[in-house]
């Protein structure tokens, strides 16, 4: 049978008899009802589509039901939502603010968005007070002070989004402090240390004893310099646990990964060291 659109031609186009103009009209009719009622159909779906996702943005317990489902899984995601940079002489600033985009949880989303722009907006404001008051003291002699705050994206999985802002000042020597952002895509929530546990698991002595393990390791055989006995002369204190709400984030293979900033544990040129944690390890005081 030929095209639509062909005997649509046929029949516009070419004096034919009543017989070829009845079959041609009556091909008309019914592909124009199968379009008709396609148009319908898709218009429906996109309907049931928009009101579905309305019912779950409205609806916080089933948008949480629901993002197991591909087509309703929410997309968790940072993206830069501001940069500020200065050089002025000596002195030098680049602060960029992330932003999180994506959880079913609002409130949440908006406490740390504004809290990643409030922190963002202090760093610059300080910057610009420092300048302003080493000129004061300095004029235009040349001084060199900067400081740098961006993010790094440590994981970026189907389960997981773990975010570094950190804050490295530079005045002579450097020294850089960092935040961790750990979300569950599956659930949105943000994850803290101690919930990654069973109730009343003593977590804080199982991971400390492990990273000591590590560092003595580290110390013997990569010669690392982790402060693991103390030196009164040199004011360095051993280190003996980490803290209840220590920074961490969870890695591409779902391990935890403890971090410290620069100076914490160790020497500066250890940087911010992170001890990952073998399974092993925690897995019977895991949830």
């Amino acid at each position: 049978m030929k095209r639509f659109d062909d005997l649509k031609t046929e029949y516009e186009n070419i004096k034919a008899s009543d017989e070829l103009k009845g079959r041609v009209k009556n091909t008309m009719t019914r592909e124009d009802g199968k379009r008709n009622g396609l148009k319908i159909g898709l218009g429906l779906a996109a309907s049931l589509a928009i009101t579905a996702m309305l019912v779950v943005n409205f609806v916080p317990s089933l948008a949480y039901a629901m993002s197991d489902i591909p087509a309703f899984a929410p997309i968790i995601k940072v993206i830069t939502f501001g940069k500020y940079e200065n050089v002025d002489k000596g002195y030098s600033a680049k602060v960029v603010t992330p932003k999180i985009e994506g959880l079913l949880d609002k409130e949440l989303e908006k406490r740390l968005n504004d809290e990643l722009k409030e922190n963002a907006n202090a760093i610059i404001l300080a910057y610009e007070q420092d300048i302003r008051e080493l000129k004061e003291v300095f004029g235009e002699e040349t001084i060199h002070m900067g400081v740098e705050s961006d993010y790094i994206i440590k994981t970026d999985n189907e389960d997981i989004l773990a975010l570094d802002v950190y804050i490295l000042n530079v005045a002579g020597s450097s020294s850089t402090k960092h935040t961790f952002y750990t979300l569950d895509k599956k659930t949105g929530e943000l994850l803290n240390l101690k919930g990654l546990f069973k109730d009343n698991a003593d977590y804080v002595t199982v991971l400390s004893d492990y990273i000591k393990t590590e560092m003595i390791r580290r110390n013997n055989e990569e010669e690392g310099m982790f402060w693991v006995e103390s030196d009164p002369e040199m004011y360095l204190e051993a280190f003996q646990q980490i803290k209840t709400d220590q920074n961490f984030y969870i890695d591409e293979d779902g391990r935890i990964v403890i971090c410290f900033d620069k100076y914490d544990v160790a020497a500066g040129a250890q940087g911010s060291p992170e001890f990952v944690i073998p399974d092993n390890i925690v897995k019977a005081i895991l949830k």
